[in-house]
């Protein structure tokens, strides 16, 4: 017997992570969020067809109405959706040029034992952090750009003792960082088509109440259809809303279409490995001739 519940129970816990890797990936909010307005439409249609206040009749029109909101939300969808592909790239590509400017620090400390190539890697993983704490928590933008300017004093010291297109390689990568941090600031501020939302919003309420109140005889089938179109509709206003703001976070938490930002966490580890390993590295002797010849 006890083989028995121990094979039902194994049994549905691989049911249960089927379920959650595969039918539902990714974050549910959307989809359980859609589902009250949805159950309220229901609710309400069984409401006014018991009291017989279903005063529409059906209209071939209807499909057309619904056809163009389906239009108007495929619309607003396409532009989101482009901005959140965009979006999706930029964390990386800050972390790319954070790499980029740590190698340097790391050739510049091997051959020259600079302090500040030290001092630089403390410097991006605060960069990295300081990016990361602002998009969870929607403040310190100032303070972000404060500290990629903060590089400046030790990119100094490295332009005499490097060759200069190495110093300029480090400055275009300080200055591709700015230039993300800024466009990420940008994505955040600004709304695809505020007058697109409003449009697609009072329509989808609209259809939801024509949906309501429109007699279609059958009621179970009616209740399944109306409870489909609702949900959908609901749905894909949400989704809309959320992938306007990649970069939103809510209580400091990733929402179901906001960009993932643990490539900058794992970035933050990996800087923090590379400045412990210059402190355990034995000391090479740099020779006077080198002091230009970093690769």
């Amino acid at each position: 017997m006890a083989h028995t519940d121990h094979g039902r129970q194994v049994g549905a816990d691989i049911a249960s992570t089927f379920v959650t890797k595969h039918l539902f990936r990714g974050n549910p909010r959307l989809l359980l969020g859609a589902l009250p307005f949805a159950a309220a439409v229901v609710l309400l249609k069984v409401i006014v067809h018991a009291l017989g206040a279903e005063w529409l009749d059906l209209s071939p029109l209807l499909a057309g109405a619904i056809a163009a909101e389906v239009f108007i939300l495929g619309f607003l969808l396409a532009g989101t959706a482009g901005d959140f592909k965009e979006a999706e790239r930029l964390p990386g590509e800050v972390a790319a040029s954070l790499e980029t400017i740590a190698d340097e620090c790391l050739k510049t400390y091997d051959e020259l034992k600079l302090p500040e190539a030290k001092t630089t890697l403390q410097q991006l993983i605060e960069i990295s952090r300081s990016i990361r704490m602002w998009l969870m928590q929607d403040r310190g933008f100032d303070d972000v750009l404060s500290d990629i300017r903060a590089l400046n004093g030790p990119f100094r010291v490295f332009a005499p003792a490097i060759q200069a297109g190495f110093t300029t390689r480090l400055k275009s990568e300080q200055a591709a960082i700015r230039k993300l941090v800024i466009r990420m600031d940008t994505m955040r501020r600004t709304s695809y088509v505020a007058a697109g939302y409003l449009i697609a919003e009072v329509t989808a309420f609209l259809l939801a109440l024509i949906l309501i109140f429109t007699d279609m005889e059958m009621l179970a089938p009616t209740l399944c259809l109306v409870g489909l179109i609702a949900y959908l509709l609901f749905y894909l206003v949400g989704l809309i809303r959320d992938l306007d703001n990649p970069f939103e976070y809510r209580n400091g938490k990733p929402g179901a279409a906001d960009v993932n930002l643990e490539v900058l966490e794992r970035n933050e580890d990996r800087l923090r490995a590379l400045l412990g390993s210059l402190d355990a590295a034995p000391a090479a002797p740099a020779a006077l001739g080198e002091t230009t010849a970093t690769t």
